[in-house]
């Protein structure tokens, strides 16, 4: 198992101090360093960001990873419940104690994007972009999440992607799962959401078991994002 490699800083942080493990790599890739490390996110630089629920009366909220200890555990930590040994769900949320979520955005979409409205206990709705305007390595499948809009009406964490529909005059459409009333809705960027198995310094695992090089930065035609603070 290739451990995470975590960014420290001697000293306090902030305070000028030598950081160590900053970066995976020398140079950048499309404006970016390939990959990302653990650590204390208040420091200088890009960390990997997690949303964790520490311990049986802990709120789930962002955390920091402060080292592995399995390939699907960390020992992460936040300023309001500590530290504790976490292991990785499939969830935006976590809600099981000592649980935490990796965030990984497969793709941006930009322009021209538009959810139907639904009423009166709908399952579903449409969300319909342009498709040239999608970055990213992949293209969108059924089982990806949706996030971006601007109203709570679609969730806080988005939709779920039920089914690929055609591309009609340029416009690409994806059926999402709603419940209940969905207003109209328009946004600007939206990213397309899964959450990690399993993550080292360059690569990222879905919980389908499918693998991705990612950086610290926005989605491109090479690198996934995950996220960071």
């Amino acid at each position: 198992m290739a451990k995470l490699k975590i960014t420290k800083t001697e000293g306090a942080y902030g305070a000028g101090g030598q950081i160590h493990d900053r970066y995976t790599m020398q140079t950048q890739i499309n404006s970016a360093y390939v990959g990302g490390t653990g650590g204390n996110t208040s420091q200088t630089g890009r960390q990997i960001q997690t949303v964790a629920k520490i311990g049986s009366t802990g709120t789930a909220g962002n955390s920091w990873i402060d080292s592995q200890k399995g390939i699907r555990k960390f020992r992460v930590e936040n300023l309001t419940d500590g530290a504790g040994v976490c292991t990785l769900t499939n969830i935006a949320t976590p809600t099981a104690t000592n649980t935490m979520s990796i965030r990984m955005d497969l793709a941006e979409l930009t322009g021209n994007i538009t959810a139907a409205n639904v009423a009166g206990g709908a399952t579903s709705t449409y969300v319909t972009y342009a498709a040239s305007s999608i970055v990213g390595p992949r293209a969108l499948a059924a089982g990806d999440w949706i996030q971006g809009f601007a109203s709570s009406s679609i969730g806080t964490y988005g939709a779920q992607i039920t089914t690929i529909n055609s591309t009609v005059a340029g416009l690409a459409n994806v059926t999402v799962a709603v419940s209940g009333n969905v207003a109209t809705q328009t946004a600007q960027s939206l990213t397309s959401t899964l959450y990690a198995s399993r993550i080292n310094n360059k690569y990222v695992y879905d919980f389908n078991g499918n693998k991705y090089r990612y950086h610290l930065a926005l989605p491109d035609s090479t690198f996934i994002r995950v996220w960071y603070t």
